[in-house]
């Protein structure tokens, strides 16, 4: 015989029916707070990848920065280079021409363009007077010293300052009434003029002086014309050697006040 069928009552379907609210409040409750961690862990791997991706775009753009300032160099270069291989063909070319014809040469024409390339490959160096001088000075120690200059007297960072080389005019001489000079090659032309433009202002009442560097050619020309430069600015003139030329003009009313 089949079971027989059960009749439950109202309380029996009463108390299944809140255990089943019950359950569903408890899922309810589970799923929300999934949800929520879910939601949570999302935002985090969120604000993870964003702070990522903005770095990676902030180091591509200093690195294209960077690359394109190196190409801004390396085509300064290379224009440097094609403009001293230019004048050295030309040279060589009117080496060859006169070698070939003896009556043609022209020794004047040959000392000046001899003079212009000399000049040319001194256009980065700046030469200075009055840093203190040692017998057994290397050319690392000089460079020390032209970086103390930049620094403490120009008040210069000597850290982005390239200097290719620093070293000092003949040997050493203890009867000497003044240091040797110092001869410093710089890679950047621009460094040249910040430190020859800081120079102006900050060397007055010193005993160290730096000036741009140039052939013994242009030095005598240049010694030639002190004279007169100095004759313009008694008469209250503005007057300046430029390179191996004397420049004379009436000074401004700023440069007058």
């Amino acid at each position: 015989m089949p079971p027989r069928k059960q009749n439950l009552s109202e309380d029996d379907m009463s108390t299944i029916k809140d255990l089943l609210e019950q359950q569903q409040a408890k899922y309810e409750d589970l799923l929300q707070r999934q949800q929520s961690i879910f939601q949570s862990f999302i935002e985090s791997v969120m604000t993870s990848t964003n702070n990522r991706f903005d770095n990676l775009v902030r180091e591509v753009q200093e690195l294209k920065s960077s690359l394109q300032f190196s190409q801004h160099e390396v085509d300064t270069l290379k224009t440097k280079l094609n403009e001293a291989n230019s004048e050295i063909t030309n040279l060589k070319a009117t080496i060859d021409d006169q070698a070939k014809n003896p009556k043609s040469l022209q020794m004047p024409d040959m000392e000046k363009k001899m003079d212009y390339l000399e000049n040319q490959s001194r256009r980065n160096n700046v030469v200075i007077d009055g840093i203190e001088d040692d017998v057994k000075e290397t050319w690392a120690d000089t460079e020390v010293k032209v970086r103390n200059i930049l620094t403490k007297k120009l008040q210069l960072d000597s850290k982005t300052i390239e200097i290719e080389r620093a070293h000092r005019n003949g040997p050493f001489r203890n009867d000497s009434p003044r240091p040797r000079q110092v001869v410093v090659k710089l890679l950047r032309f621009k460094d040249k003029q910040m430190i020859l433009n800081r120079a102006r202002s900050n060397l007055k009442n010193t005993n160290i002086y730096i000036n741009e560097d140039f052939s013994d050619q242009v030095r005598k020309r240049r010694a030639e014309l002190v004279p007169k430069m100095r004759e313009a600015r008694q008469r209250g003139e503005f007057a300046i050697i430029s390179y191996d030329r004397l420049v004379i003009r009436k000074k401004t009313n700023q440069e007058m006040s």
